[in-house]
């Protein structure tokens, strides 16, 4: 697919699974892309930010007029009132009101993943152990996640409760989200570590899969029971609802 389309697709949030899969491809490995990308990015927040403005300031004109003028006595006055705001709304034009209340869920999935980093397994450059657990975190750390994944899978998660927690990243890396949520799930319901963060993660899939009500959850829960990007969770919480 032309890149310039793939863009477009995604700024519409309507690229397939496969298109998304491409596109994160190009984000990582195509550097003009990227400065594409991110140029666009910025204009459309730009725009949307001047949208906002000049909304907020036609809403606050609507509000000063109703309060010089007499109240109606009669019940239509609420009616019309509401009519009046629609008007005011619809004045914005279709692109304004459709950017400025859509929620892009390719776009918010994007600007709040981040792989974590491994905090679990210590590589040393002199370490001549090389384990399956050391060959799947050295993979993990430098982006072969298919890789990791293979050598995560020969490894026993009962004895090391964070293996489960890692392999699901290095499966979110290679956009096999179906795989990697029953891995978060479990670290959950195990209650080992990574719980908090997997709550995170598992809101992030939510938002990629467009599931809004389970993206909510995970997120209240995060922000209600845990410390761990409490005040991220907020800030995309306020983006959803």
């Amino acid at each position: 697919m032309d890149k310039e389309a793939l863009l477009t697709r995604y700024f519409s949030d309507s690229l397939t699974a496969e298109e998304l899969q491409l596109f994160n491809q190009l984000l990582e490995n195509d550097t003009k892309f990227k400065e594409q990308f991110e140029f666009e990015k910025d204009l459309k927040r730009a725009i949307k930010e001047k949208e906002r403005i000049q909304l907020k300031a036609k809403l606050q004109d609507f509000e000063t007029e109703l309060k010089h003028k007499s109240t109606p006595k009669n019940s239509n006055y609420k009616a019309w009132a509401i009519a009046a705001s629609i008007a005011i709304l619809l004045s914005v034009g279709w692109f304004g009101y459709d950017n400025f209340f859509k929620v892009n869920y390719n776009e918010l999935y994007s600007e709040n993943f981040q792989q974590y980093p491994n905090t679990s397994y210590s590589i040393t450059r002199g370490d001549i152990d090389n384990t399956i657990e050391r060959q799947a975190f050295v993979a993990y750390e430098t982006g072969n996640y298919q890789t990791a994944v293979d050598n995560f899978e020969k490894l026993d998660s009962s004895t090391k409760d964070y293996i489960d927690f890692y392999k699901a990243q290095a499966y979110l890396k290679l956009n096999t989200t179906d795989t990697a949520k029953p891995l978060f799930k479990k670290v959950i319901s195990d209650n080992v570590e990574f719980v908090a963060e997997s709550h995170w993660y598992l809101a992030l899939i939510a938002i990629k899969e467009k599931d809004k009500q389970s993206a909510i959850s995970y997120l209240e829960k995060l922000i209600t029971d845990y410390n761990f990007n409490k005040e991220k969770a907020k800030e995309l919480l306020d983006k959803l609802i």
